[in-house]
């Protein structure tokens, strides 16, 4: 019994040194934690920011991408028109009805009424200003069955030959 009491002091006094310990750790640990939570968002906020600016020049060269294909289009509708034996700007919606017939596809997208005529290998695009009450052509393309521009004569010529508008 009395090893019993002298024991039981020196567990008291050990377990107090054990919370005490304890708490320190508990103490370190947050100091811890807390210093890296404060770099964390910063390196997370760099990754933001640097995906940012990669996303920025993908879209900066897109848009550059973009407007060098117009321009080419561009080019290449002015050259086709030039070359077009048959030249539907200013014809009416009624001559042009009279000349292809009934259009494969019509649409109205916003005030240019659209319509589109089929044969094997060639689409021809004719746009017209909705507003206006008797419609003329006002815009014309020539493409492909992959909806690429035609720019040589010969193709040019080929396409009119399958609307019947060339012998």
């Amino acid at each position: 019994m009395r090893i019993f009491l002298f024991l039981t002091p020196l567990l008291f006094i050990w377990g107090c040194s054990t919370i005490e310990v304890t708490k320190e750790v508990i103490k370190v640990t947050n100091t811890i934690s807390d210093q890296v939570k404060k770099t964390s968002p910063k390196k997370t906020e760099d990754k933001e920011i640097i995906e940012e600016i990669i996303e920025e020049k993908e879209i900066e060269e897109e848009i550059e991408i973009i407007e060098e294909t117009q321009k080419a289009e561009k080019n290449i509708v002015a050259s086709q028109q030039k070359l077009a034996e048959i030249n539907f700007i200013g014809k009416t919606e009624a001559q042009i009805l009279r000349l292809l017939g009934e259009p494969k596809l019509a649409r109205i997208d916003g005030v240019v009424y659209t319509t589109r005529y089929n044969s094997a290998n060639c689409r021809l695009f004719l746009f017209f200003n909705k507003k206006i009450e008797n419609k003329r052509v006002e815009y014309f393309e020539l493409r492909n069955a992959n909806a690429d521009l035609l720019n040589s004569k010969q193709s040019l010529e080929q396409c009119y030959r399958e609307f019947s508008l060339m012998n």
